[in-house]
């Protein structure tokens, strides 16, 4: 379940008991944003506690699906980060590998799991959160129907099969029902509230639903972190060595 995807949509069938419509749901959303590739460009704005304002950009490359993916995700902005790299190798059935490669000291770390639930590079997102797991990975239960931001909404309660390979004892989905994609995402540690993450401004691209701004928020901390993606684009080509330690480590 990636939290930078850009897409993801949703169909339910009415016949079906809670959690089997909730299975349903979420095997509709993983089918329906199926894209052998994506690219964007994202600009980032983080607001600390204290209303500071800071900002970046990056650009991100994903190939694959079904919790197999590749992911690469590299700095531009500002001059300090421009180069710093984050390589992803999702795999079913196990943790993703990931390296983090550092221009300053010209050399990549590769990250132990208990590294997963650190802030990544000073925003409110965390390393765990730009990994990729499959549909199969979690149990769901659709838990209620209700209205946010004025649109009428499936909520979804996701519970990852093996804790041990997240920081978060549950999620809910908030899933909008005219655009039949997930919009509001709550993230809970321990049974307690710790992050939000919305997904707006949506656009259709290449028939995808995609939302141009991804919002997340830790309320624990009172920080926020927006990333408003540009040039957007699904199926791109890739060369083979793309997602390698050794292309993570060139600077564009």
């Amino acid at each position: 379940m990636p939290l930078l995807s850009l897409c993801l949509a949703c169909t339910v069938a009415a016949w079906a008991a809670p959690s089997q419509r909730a299975v349903e749901i979420m095997q509709e959303v993983e089918k329906r944003g199926l894209a052998d590739s994506q690219s964007y460009n994202g600009a980032i704005e983080v607001v600390e506690p204290n209303g500071k304002l800071t900002k970046r950009s990056w650009q991100l490359w994903r190939e694959g699906n079904d919790g197999a993916s590749k992911l690469l995700l590299r700095f531009d902005t500002p001059p300090d980060m421009r180069g710093v790299g984050v390589l992803i190798l999702n795999a079913p059935n196990a943790s993703a590998e990931q390296w983090l490669y550092t221009p300053s000291i010209q050399r990549e770390r590769h990250l132990a799991v208990q590294d997963r639930s650190r802030r990544f590079m000073g925003t409110d997102l965390t390393h765990e959160d730009i990994e990729e797991r499959p549909v199969e990975d979690y149990d769901y239960d659709l838990i209620g129907e209700e209205s946010f931001a004025s649109q009428p909404v499936y909520k979804i309660k996701a519970v990852c099969k093996n804790r041990n390979r997240t920081q978060y004892s549950q999620r809910i989905l908030y899933v909008r029902k005219d655009m039949l994609a997930i919009t509001f995402i709550e993230l809970y540690v321990d049974g307690k509230l710790r992050k939000t993450l919305l997904r707006d401004d949506w656009q259709q691209i290449q028939g995808i639903w995609t939302p141009l701004l991804l919002e997340m928020k830790d309320v624990t901390r009172g920080s926020m972190t927006r990333i408003r993606a540009s040039n957007v684009k699904y199926n791109v080509k890739f060369a083979p060595e793309w997602f390698t330690v050794g292309n993570l480590r060139k600077i564009p």
